[in-house]
């Protein structure tokens, strides 16, 4: 399933950009019209690792009924059943027969296996393209 990384990057830098905006315009003001320094072009390590968190409890959060679904389908073609609807249906019948709560059963543990490594990824990412914007003699990416 390919969407889950392509939500968790784009929450990633939606929030990456409006906080770095945040940053410069307190940053501008506060040196009464001056430009933002290094500080407002790039994510410390824990504010990237933390907004790693969040993109990628965003994108499990979104996805999970459907890979949820997806499981249940086959186990119920594992054990011979013939079920209607395809994925849609059976997060439907999931839905119907326990709520939410069936919706997202198991989801904790796939949050823990996932959010850690993907904060990490996100930080090493960050820290990676300071080093090759400074390298390239690129000040900011927007």
């Amino acid at each position: 399933l390919c969407l889950k990384p392509a939500i968790q990057y784009t929450v990633f830098e939606q929030v990456k950009r409006i906080v770095l905006a945040g940053r410069r315009e307190r940053s501008t003001s506060a040196r009464g019209g001056g430009g933002g320094g290094k500080d407002s072009d790039s994510l410390g390590a824990a504010e990237a690792f933390f907004l790693g968190m969040v993109a990628r409890t965003v994108a499990t959060i979104i996805c999970f009924p459907y890979v949820r679904g997806k499981v249940m389908l086959q186990s119920t073609y594992a054990e011979g059943g013939a079920p209607t609807g395809g994925i849609p249906g059976m997060v439907l019948d999931m839905f119907r027969d326990g709520g939410l709560g069936e919706v997202f059963r198991g989801i904790g543990p796939e949050l823990t296996r996932g959010v850690l490594s993907a904060a990490l990824m996100m930080m090493a990412k960050e820290k990676i393209a300071v080093i090759a914007r400074t390298m390239l003699g690129v000040r900011s990416i927007e």
